[in-house]
């Protein structure tokens, strides 16, 4: 497992997202938590969680559940995926659930399993009872919806 490069810092002064990767060869089993970018093009079997990106190589391998932000599959997945995006490429094989809001399937990938629709999340509302002034009694107060920022 490596963690190449330095945390570039871009700009605007915010730190790049580096990469983990787990290299050809090299077989991992366990859960993995991370808030960067990953790579596999060994084998992994667990848990993997990130809050950006997951690259599964082409000699890659894994099996178990990926939740990120967004994966491509060059190589083989066997499993569950909760992602924002998944891209499956020509030489990319999935079998599993996949629950995602964006898929794409290039020619030549393949896709064998049960797939669901993310639906994009507004941003929560809540109800607040007002009372309008109103001297009458047993009057219903108004309702007013605001969003919550």
């Amino acid at each position: 497992m490596g963690f190449p490069g330095k945390n570039v810092k871009k700009d605007d002064g915010a730190s790049a997202p580096r990469t983990t990767t787990i290299a050809a060869g090299t077989s991992v089993v366990g859960d993995l938590e991370l808030k960067d970018n990953f790579h596999l093009d060994g084998k992994l079997q667990g848990q993997l969680t990130s809050s950006a990106d997951v690259t599964i190589g082409r000699s890659g391998s894994f099996k178990g559940e990926i939740s990120a932000k967004r994966v491509l599959i060059s190589g083989v997945m066997d499993g569950k995926i909760d992602a924002d995006r998944l891209e499956i490429v020509a030489t990319g094989q999935v079998s599993g659930e996949i629950r995602v809001r964006e898929f794409v399937i290039e020619s030549g990938g393949q896709f064998v399993g049960a797939s669901q629709v993310k639906k994009h999340e507004p941003k929560p509302t809540s109800l607040r009872a007002v009372d309008g002034g109103s001297e009458k009694e047993g009057a219903a107060p108004e309702a007013r919806v605001e969003q919550q920022s």
